[in-house]
């Protein structure tokens, strides 16, 4: 796939995630070391799927939640593993008491993966209550350890003002959360403080009233990641690896040495307490160029090997699609998010690069070797032109 020019724009690598389909561009060569199918993604109906059975590793082409049938990308996520065991419903290691009661017999509801795997439960308390998994469930908190609970929830059946809290009986609970009618996922991040385990709690409600909840994760880390079932035990999902390799997939496009411009657009997360890759080149020294978003301030920064960097004055929006270019002529960079000033820097980069890594750095070229600054999130595009552009063109194409 030698083409010089994609576009008309003078551009030679235009990769637009958001209308591949089910296919990836075959210059990107893609794995994830799942032996079974465990990784799930939102499809253009809006439920969650699970990859096919036959394709374990395949690629995960992603669509809103709430937009339903909207893609938003290529999903790139770090592994990741569900702690909690019989995840999906609630009838198996789960215990119920103060103000929750299971139904008898047991209801199973529609779950949002658009099969019989929910649990409906009454509430017949108002101000408390508590839905917890016991020691069944076969895990305890690590002190000082960040966790993230998540859940899918929807409030049914006569139930108005309805409140969830997440949380751990030693370190307290979440602020309230009003929980709507319609299926939704929710999350808490929280530093465990003791051994005991998470805790999905009411804050209020009418005296009688139902819910249905489904997927409870519990993992390591301060961001929800995609649900993972689990049955009789933890499960853990791979990372996801997209590189474009050494070779002519890779000099077939990027033909402007030391000189260039990369133009990106992503959907971005909530602020977690690392940095999050967009895309990388070589992990050498003066060949490395390190689009990323900042951990503590979620800026966009340009980094080498060096590693120094540049960082935008102008933070990337949290839960939205943001657009991030970075323009360069050797060691000379320019650096724009969403339309914003753009920054001028002075990074080492000297040496072309032979191989471009998405969603997470690598020093090999084959694998992500950073999985811990993975993006956690979809690609939607990247585009390359073998020139350097102006400040003013990166600024119109990040608009």
């Amino acid at each position: 796939m030698g083409r010089v020019a994609e576009t008309g724009d003078g551009s030679t690598l235009s990769l637009d995630f958001t209308t591949m389909g089910s296919t990836l561009d075959p210059r990107i060569t893609f794995s994830r070391a799942d032996a079974t199918a465990r990784a799930t993604f939102i499809n253009s109906l809006g439920y969650v799927e699970t990859v096919p059975t036959l394709q374990p590793q395949a690629p995960r082409f992603t669509f809103s939640e709430t937009s339903i049938g909207t893609p938003r990308g290529l999903l790139l996520e770090a592994p990741a593993t569900n702690l909690l065991k019989n995840s999906a419903y609630a009838d198996t290691g789960w215990i119920v008491f103060g103000g929750f009661t299971k139904p008898s017999p047991y209801v199973l509801v529609t779950s949002p993966a658009n099969d019989l795997t929910a649990s409906k439960l009454n509430f017949t308390s108002t101000g408390h209550g508590l839905f917890t998994n016991n020691v069944q469930m076969g895990y305890t908190n690590t002190v000082g350890a960040t966790y993230t609970q998540s859940a899918w929830i929807r409030a049914t059946g006569g139930t108005t003002n309805f409140n969830i809290r997440f949380g751990d009986s030693a370190v307290g609970f979440s602020a309230n959360i009003p929980i709507t009618t319609t299926w939704t996922r929710y999350s808490y991040s929280y530093t465990a403080i003791s051994a005991s385990g998470p805790v999905l709690a009411s804050a209020s409600g009418t005296a009688t009233g139902e819910f249905e909840m489904w997927g409870f994760q519990l993992e390591l880390g301060s961001q929800a990641s995609s649900y993972i079932q689990t049955t009789t035990a933890a499960v853990t999902r791979a990372v996801d690896t997209a590189i474009i390799a050494a070779g002519t997939n890779f000099s077939s496009w990027y033909t402007g040495g030391t000189t260039g411009t990369f133009v990106t657009e992503w959907c971005r997360c909530s602020p977690t307490t690392t940095q999050r890759t967009v895309i990388a080149t070589s992990d050498v020294l003066n060949q490395h160029l390190h689009q990323y978003i900042a951990a503590t301030t979620s800026r966009l920064r340009l980094a080498d090997k060096v590693p120094a960097f540049i960082e935008t004055t102008n933070a990337s929006v949290d839960n939205s699609i943001n657009k991030g270019a970075f323009s360069y002529s050797g060691s000379v960079q320019s650096l724009c998010l969403n339309g914003g000033t753009v920054v001028p820097g002075t990074l080492a980069f000297s040496v072309a690069p032979t191989f471009l890594s998405i969603g997470g750095p690598s020093t090999n070229g084959t694998s992500i070797t950073d999985t811990a600054v993975v993006l956690n999130n979809a690609i939607r595009k990247i585009k390359y032109f073998p020139t350097r552009l102006s400040d003013g063109q990166i600024q119109g194409l990040t608009t």
